[in-house]
């Protein structure tokens, strides 16, 4: 058979899938248009429910069912990242008790990036810049730097395909979420890019981890001295595997969700607190003295940062007014559920908290539609915890990272945290920055309940001026 037939018949074959699922859709659309009857709970109800989610029977069940049904996880990252994904302690222990000791080498690649992505006169001169290309790769060197370390995440082709699957499962999870189930391993299959996706990554990763492998087995006892060299999350989870999880290419699904995870969300949620800083440059002096007096006590280390409450305040005023969705803590009610008030959750109905609705109201926060960068910090000022108004602290006030007994499905916030920290203080100490409209912040874009920062908006940079 010619390969132009071959190639007819695979076009062939994903037109009729297309329309069969399209068919189906249209039936289950049809069929449920007049299920309008959605209760909705408000933070305080929801959060006194403490034995509800108990009564949820299988939380990875109902991960996979829930929250990451949007981007049908286990048809883009991986079955077995979906359903058995061991390396969250991993970043709950291990990276997260590391962050002081790697901060030095975070901190040394977002110089690095960020001097490599932003060229800029010695004159003064404003510069138009894409800001969300230049966080975009920022993110994504520094965040390698602690899952893979040097050479790697300054390799370019590593990270254009660590950045570019992010687009990758955002599409092909949107696209693969829309056909009923019994399509969707025919879409994931013949559609969908992230079966290539996964493959180039590998390529890269794949060989590492190979390497690693061998040089254990070869060094012996003599390799637990040399394994400091290769300190990074790729070695904490493969130390955790054990030998019966160490097959490379499950190993390499887990590092591409990391990637996926962190270069995603870390980016959308430091361009919109950046689009903040530029439309609002009044505040940048006072974030400057914060900075410039922390560091020159505790130089760039994990500690400073820890210190820098304005900038802490500035990112989690960023979160709450603009966060990146209108929902928190996406659910799927494996079985009948009734709380006390008599709300009655039906297996298989999906739930949510209104995270918007929290974050804007005037009883929790006066004047919510306002940005008002130092709202935290000055509760600290007067008194109150730092832990409490801190922006890693997750609450049924802050819903950013969830909350209620299932709060540890953020257990990279500290890193992400810290990364983000690091950022804004970055370039509040070297760069100005301003919106090329008079202080106008670019318009999020809404997708469903997902608020994305506007990724072709302008901002124009200068060097310092002293």
């Amino acid at each position: 058979m010619s390969l132009n037939m071959l190639s007819i018949q695979s076009d062939v074959a994903v037109t009729l899938l297309l329309a069969c699922g399209l068919l189906v859709m249209a039936l289950q659309f049809t069929g449920s248009a007049s299920k309008t009857n959605v209760p909705i709970l408000a933070n305080d109800v929801f959060f006194g429910y403490k034995t509800a989610m108990k009564t949820l029977s299988s939380f990875t069940k109902l991960m996979i069912e829930g929250q990451a049904r949007s981007i049908a996880l286990e048809y883009t990252v991986g079955r077995e990242v979906a359903y058995n994904p061991w390396h969250t302690s991993v970043i709950r222990k291990q990276m997260t008790q590391n962050l002081g000791t790697k901060f030095p080498e975070i901190y040394e690649e977002i110089v690095a990036a960020f001097q490599d992505e932003l060229v800029l006169p010695d004159s003064g001169e404003w510069m138009p810049i894409n800001a969300y290309s230049v966080i975009l790769h920022v993110v994504c060197r520094a965040s390698n730097r602690l899952f893979v370390g040097l050479p790697l995440c300054r390799d370019k082709e590593f990270t254009k395909i660590s950045r570019d699957f992010t687009i990758t499962v955002t599409r092909a999870g949107f696209l693969i979420s829309c056909f009923p189930r019994f399509l969707r391993p025919l879409v994931a299959r013949y559609i969908s890019a992230a079966p290539r996706a996964t493959r180039e990554f590998g390529n890269y990763m794949v060989p590492v981890i190979e390497q690693r492998l061998r040089s254990e087995m070869e060094l012996g006892d003599a390799w637990k001295e040399q394994k400091p060299i290769q300190f990074d999350f790729l070695q904490w989870m493969m130390d955790e595997a054990g030998e019966d999880r160490r097959d490379p290419k499950d190993l390499n699904q887990r590092m591409l969700g990391m990637n996926f995870t962190a270069t995603h969300t870390s980016s959308m949620s430091f361009t919109h607190a950046f689009y903040w800083l530029a439309a609002c440059p009044q505040y940048v002096p006072e974030l400057r003295r914060e900075v410039d007096e922390v560091v020159k006590t505790h130089g760039w280390t994990k500690d400073a940062i820890n210190s820098m409450f304005k900038i802490d305040s500035f990112i989690k005023e960023a979160m709450r007014l603009t966060g990146l969705s209108a929902s928190s803590m996406q659910r799927k009610s494996m079985k009948r559920l009734t709380l006390s008030d008599g709300t009655v959750v039906p297996a298989g109905g999906h739930v949510a908290i209104n995270a918007w609705s929290v974050h804007h109201d005037p009883h929790l926060y006066p004047n919510p539609l306002e940005f008002d960068p130092f709202r935290f910090s000055r509760k600290v000022e007067e008194g109150d915890s730092v832990v409490k108004s801190a922006f890693t602290t997750a609450s049924s006030d802050f819903l950013f990272w969830g909350g209620g007994s299932h709060v540890w499905i953020s257990p990279g916030r500290y890193f992400a945290s810290q990364e983000l920290k690091a950022m804004l203080a970055y370039i509040v100490k070297n760069y100005d920055v301003k919106m090329p409209n008079n202080g106008v912040r670019p318009t999020d874009i809404w997708f469903a309940h997902t608020c994305v920062p506007d990724p072709k908006a302008t901002v124009l940079f200068r060097k310092r001026v002293t």
